[in-house]
């Protein structure tokens, strides 16, 4: 009898098929903030809408052939390739905030009330898990999906120049913003998606992504941070673009 394939085998599924797919889950990446937060202007309608894209996503990793769907997109449990990446941004997005502080770019002022020791605590753990739930997501989206169900670039520089051109997509409602915002989005992208592929795990841009929102979330919780130059997304493009430098930290794929 011949072995069963390991589960993060890639199934022979037909292209028509993995296109049906990915417009399947781009439109319930993008659901949320369009009808939930646009539409009907729910903010817990649109977290309802966000975390149940992921068993929608588990699903459609079945419907390609997947024993577990989330193996679709290089989410086979990795903590290796996640802690790091994390760590990493959690570092360097403060770093990046407070340079642009110092160099005018951003107005970084504490806030002038802050909250008390527990109240402190439950927030940062709602951030926690606010800032995870649609990092992951848009990382299937605009990543696993290309790195494991459909890798038609490759996983090299092809995989990331994809990938981060993919990310400036999802962004739909932030594209009127301009090509300055394009640009940040896509050297952050190409951070991320870099990460990924040298982990060989959805989980390395995970952690750079999630590090990045979630530092966000933190720095807000007692800083006031104000963009005071429209040049400001280009100070997020080049921490994306030292990111990507910094990657090289990362642990490669067995």
């Amino acid at each position: 009898m011949n072995p069963s394939p390991p589960a993060s085998a890639v199934p022979a599924a037909s292209r028509a098929r993995h296109v049906l797919a990915y417009v399947v889950l781009f439109a319930c990446y993008e659901a949320p903030e369009g009808l939930g937060g646009r539409w009907l202007g729910s903010a817990l309608v649109a977290a309802v809408m966000m975390t149940l894209f992921h068993p929608v996503a588990w699903g459609v990793g079945r419907w390609l052939g997947y024993r577990n769907g989330f193996h679709a997109y290089a989410l086979e449990w990795r903590g290796r390739a996640l802690g790091p990446a994390l760590a990493l941004m959690l570092v360097l997005k403060p770093l990046s905030v407070f340079a642009g502080g110092a160099l005018g770019i951003l107005r970084v002022q504490p806030l002038a009330q802050l909250p008390g020791a527990g109240a402190l605590v439950l927030a940062a753990l709602g951030v926690a898990v606010s800032t995870l739930v649609p990092s992951v997501a848009e990382d299937i989206v605009a990543r696993g999906f290309w790195l494991r169900a459909w890798p038609v670039a490759g996983q090299g520089a092809g995989y990331a120049l994809l990938a981060a051109g993919v990310f400036v997509l999802t962004h739909v409602y932030r594209l009127g913003n301009g090509p300055l915002e394009w640009l940040m989005l896509f050297c952050t992208g190409l951070a991320f998606a870099a990460a990924a592929a040298r982990t060989g795990s959805l989980w390395g841009a995970v952690g750079l992504h999630w590090g990045w929102n979630l530092a966000n979330g933190l720095l807000d919780l007692a800083l006031d941070v104000t963009p005071v130059n429209p040049w400001s997304p280009v100070l997020s493009a080049a921490t994306g673009l030292v990111a990507l430098a910094l990657v090289s930290l990362l642990p490669r794929r067995a």
